[in-house]
């Protein structure tokens, strides 16, 4: 079972089941077919100044976490930076300047999904100097998808 897109999504479409876009000097990819979770999050922070990114259900988020994060520098070794820990639905995360967010978002509703339950993920980006604040919606479904495409090794 995957998700797929059903309904408007403000995210550019970047690829079969990639949604994505750039805010505040930050880059926001969303993929739904990677094969290592049922949602890859990455933001990566080349602008000025620190954002504020959170990412979630719009209703009914769970409590516990959704998935797990890593933070790690953009410039700097793979390895290195604080360990991967939870992450909880819609909890704000700030990503310094040159620093890159990757969610492993494996149960966004706080349990596994059912065949055809559709629900909304959304993503708010805050920055700039006047603390401006973006929303983005991504509607999907949870559908019986086949084989998920894996990239060649």
């Amino acid at each position: 079972m995957r998700y797929e897109l059903d309904g408007r999504t403000d995210w550019s479409q970047l690829g079969a089941g990639k949604f994505g876009g750039s805010h505040f000097g930050a880059t926001v990819s969303i993929d739904l077919y990677n094969p290592d979770t049922r949602v890859l999050v990455v933001v990566e922070n080349s602008g000025e100044h620190a954002v504020q990114f959170a990412f979630g259900p719009v209703s009914g988020g769970p409590k516990d976490a959704i998935g797990e994060l890593l933070l790690r520098q953009m410039a700097g070794p793979v390895a290195g930076g604080p360990p991967m820990r939870g992450y909880v639905s819609n909890q704000v995360l700030v990503i310094e300047s040159g620093w890159r967010a990757t969610f492993y978002v494996d149960r966004p509703l706080g349990r596994d999904p059912q065949l055809g339950q559709y629900f909304v993920l959304a993503a708010e980006i805050r920055g700039g100097e006047a603390e401006q604040v973006v929303r983005r919606y991504l509607p999907v479904v949870a559908k019986l998808g086949g084989t998920i495409p894996v990239s060649p090794k």
